[in-house]
């Protein structure tokens, strides 16, 4: 229906913010203990779950095992999305876009993100 259609993508969204949180609590950490940002961000998020392994490269993220993965035709994991792309501001200062290229959902060996700087 149009009601489960909306929804639907309103969860996206707040899904997505809540990624940007958790992104935040990982830079906090990151920083009271002094480690790198990207190997703490990986150490947390393998730790916790959200992932089974975590690659960073340079503007990309490839992610294995992810948490949000379940069966769909489109891209799930608007979490992480959000975690990644808190996760590059915090590292370069200034605002990034992250989308997500493949997913495990869509039937993907992995999920594959792309992170790109907002030009404004």
């Amino acid at each position: 229906t149009l009601y489960e259609g909306v929804m639907a993508s309103a969860s996206h969204g707040l899904f997505f913010r809540e990624g940007i949180l958790t992104g935040s609590e990982i830079v906090k950490i990151a920083r009271e203990e002094q480690g790198e940002l990207l190997n703490t961000a990986t150490k947390l998020l393998i730790a916790r779950g959200w992932a089974e392994d975590v690659k960073f490269d340079d503007n990309r993220v490839i992610v294995h095992g992810s948490i949000e993965v379940g069966d769909s035709s489109q891209p799930t994991c608007h979490r992480l999305r959000g975690v990644f792309k808190r996760l590059y501001e915090a590292a370069e200062h200034e605002k990034f876009y992250c989308e997500e290229l493949e997913c495990q959902s869509q039937g993907s060996q992995s999920c594959v993100f792309t992170i790109k700087k907002v030009e404004e």
